[in-house]
C-alpha cells in the first residue's frame, strides 16, 4: 500500500512549463543564442534553471561564472514571476489530488524549480501547509535526471516516519529524466501525461500511466 506521495511540481501541479520555457528563452534570446521547443521538451525541461544554463553555455562554449549564471537565473525568475503575476497556474484536479495524497500519509515535493516560486504557487491555492517537504532546486548539488532530488526528499519524509521504506512511496512525474531520477532513488513512479504523451512517457518504464493529475484521486485508491 502506498503511504507517501512525492510530487513533482512543474507540469505535475503547477501548469506553468510553457511559462518557464519563455522566460528562458527571453533570457536567452538576450544574451544571443535561442533554442527550439522541440529542444526544450527533449533536453531542458526536467532540468533546474542552473543545469538549463549550463548545458546551453556550454552546448556554445561559452564561459559561464558563478556570478554571470546568478544574474541569468535572477533575470529568468523575474520574467516567471511577472508572467504568472495575478494568475492561477494549478492544473485542474491538482488541489484535489494534494489532499487525497494528504489523507493517505506524508506528501512531499522533489521539484527544480526553486523555493520561492513553489511556495507561492503554493500558498496562493492553499496547499503550502499539505506538504511535510519541499526539496527545490537550492536543496541539491545535483538536479534530476540524478537521484538526488528524490532521495532528499525521502530522507526528509522519514526523520517524521521513520518506519518508512521507498517501496511505500511513489513519484508523481511528468518527464523522462524525473521518472528516472525517481527510479535511481528505488522508488516507483507514476507518469503524468501533461508534457509527452503515453508512448514517450513509457520509454522510462514507470510503473503506471494516467492522463492527467485528474486521474490521481481514483488511480490512488487502487494502490
Amino acid at each position: 500500500m502506498i503511504r507517501a506521495v512525492i510530487f513533482d511540481f512543474n507540469g505535475i501541479l503547477a501548469d506553468d512549463d510553457p511559462i518557464h520555457m519563455h522566460a528562458l528563452l527571453r533570457v536567452v534570446e538576450e544574451e544571443g543564442l535561442t533554442f527550439s521547443e522541440d529542444e526544450y521538451m527533449e533536453h531542458y525541461l526536467p532540468l533546474n534553471d542552473q543545469d538549463c544554463f549550463r548545458r546551453l553555455w556550454g552546448k556554445h562554449a561559452r564561459p559561464l561564472p558563478t556570478t554571470e549564471l546568478k544574474a541569468l537565473i535572477d533575470r529568468k525568475s523575474d520574467y516567471y514571476f511577472s508572467a504568472i503575476r495575478e494568475r492561477n497556474v494549478m492544473f485542474e484536479g491538482a488541489a484535489s489530488a494534494v489532499k487525497a495524497a494528504a489523507k493517505r500519509g506524508p506528501v512531499a515535493i522533489a521539484s527544480g524549480a526553486s523555493i520561492g516560486e513553489i511556495r507561492h504557487i503554493l500558498s496562493a491555492a492553499g496547499l503550502l501547509e499539505c506538504f511535510t517537504t519541499i526539496v527545490a532546486s537550492e536543496d541539491v548539488q545535483h538536479g534530476k535526471p540524478d537521484p538526488e532530488p528524490f532521495q532528499l526528499a525521502f530522507d526528509r519524509l522519514t526523520q517524521s516516519h521513520p518506519d518508512l521504506s521507498q517501496r511505500d512511496c511513489v513519484a508523481v512525474e511528468d518527464s523522462l529524466g524525473g521518472i528516472r531520477s525517481a527510479q535511481a532513488a528505488g522508488i516507483a513512479c507514476l507518469g503524468v501525461a501533461h508534457s509527452y504523451p503515453r508512448g514517450r512517457l513509457a520509454e522510462a518504464r514507470p510503473q503506471w500511466v494516467i492522463d492527467s493529475i485528474s486521474d490521481f484521486e481514483e488511480w490512488l485508491k487502487t494502490v
